[in-house]
């Protein structure tokens, strides 16, 4: 009833999407605000809004409802024979190697384990975990008050290159990261840590940030318009190494910043982890040491 009128924002909107007459909607609103002493809406001519302490109820609201319907999706996939279901995110840095081969490993002792993966940056994907919309992330904390809400265990650092397709003009030259900025660049959105680290290092040089810019997510997306253009890009070392083992793509000279902080795993606090996430947690430990090792650029 919660969600559905938060969502919504009209009591009549909401009935009918429950299936339930106006006043029984009433009545449910009614004694729910009862059962905790306070008003959770407002009631406004033309919507119902929440009041503060009615946000923090339907936030926990939408965790309960995400939490049965997962336990519903379990039990179902135990009747038939399965082995559960385990729903993670990771940013693209450790998209390309490190969760593969930690998702394979996993898939080998667990062949009928339903595995769902998405590929977002930190601050997305740590919204969904903490809406139990996903059970682990791989990424970084995105402020320092999320120790309060998530445990961390870093994985590793991620070192920054300039990337450019191979007989792109500035490979010619030693450009200035001035003269780096007046050209088109595809970027990560600007509440990524990823691009934090390359306007800090503008901000740090009293360089304007640039007004040609693509903002994506997306790894391929990103290696595409590199490509077919005259773009540049921040990237992280480990989504390159098969792009430049293939010749399409080179690194320029100059560094960027610093290395993007330590990823890692991060879980919700407090709450024990299923045998499965268990399972995948030590497999992306072991990838995690043998990335550590391995040096190539």
């Amino acid at each position: 009833m919660l969600t559905t009128l938060a969502d919504s924002r009209n009591m009549h909107v909401a009935a009918r999407q429950m299936h339930l007459s106006q006043p029984a909607a009433s009545k449910m609103l009614k004694d729910l605000e009862g059962f905790f002493g306070f008003e959770i809406f407002m009631r406004q001519p033309r919507a119902m809004v929440l009041t503060e302490l009615g946000a923090h109820v339907v936030r926990h609201a939408r965790i309960l409802l995400n939490d049965a319907g997962r336990l519903v999706e379990e039990i179902d996939a135990l009747r038939q024979g399965g082995y559960g279901q385990l729903i993670i995110g990771a940013i693209p840095a450790a998209a390309p190697e490190i969760l593969p081969a930690a998702l394979a490993e996993l898939k080998h002792r667990r062949p009928r384990l339903a595995i769902s993966f998405q590929e977002q940056s930190s601050d997305r994907l740590l919204i969904d975990l903490e809406y139990k919309r996903l059970d682990l992330v791989i990424g970084r904390l995105t402020s320092s008050d999320q120790h309060n809400l998530f445990d961390f265990e870093p994985l590793r650092e991620e070192p920054l290159r300039i990337v450019v397709r191979s007989g792109h003009p500035l490979l010619d030259s030693e450009p200035s990261l001035e003269e780096l900025s007046h050209w088109p660049w595809v970027l990560h959105p600007s509440t990524s840590p990823m691009r934090g680290v390359f306007e800090t290092a503008l901000a740090e040089a009293g360089i304007a940030s640039p007004t040609s810019v693509v903002e994506t997510t997306s790894t391929q997306t990103a290696l595409q318009l590199l490509k077919i253009s005259d773009m540049l890009a921040v990237l992280p070392r480990s989504v390159l190494r098969s792009p430049l083992a293939a010749g399409q793509y080179q690194t320029l000279p100059l560094v960027v910043g610093e290395p993007l902080d330590y990823y890692g795993i991060i879980t919700r606090k407090g709450e024990p982890i299923s045998s499965a996430a268990s399972e995948l947690v030590t497999a992306l430990r072991s990838q995690g040491s043998l990335e550590h090792d391995a040096s190539w650029l």
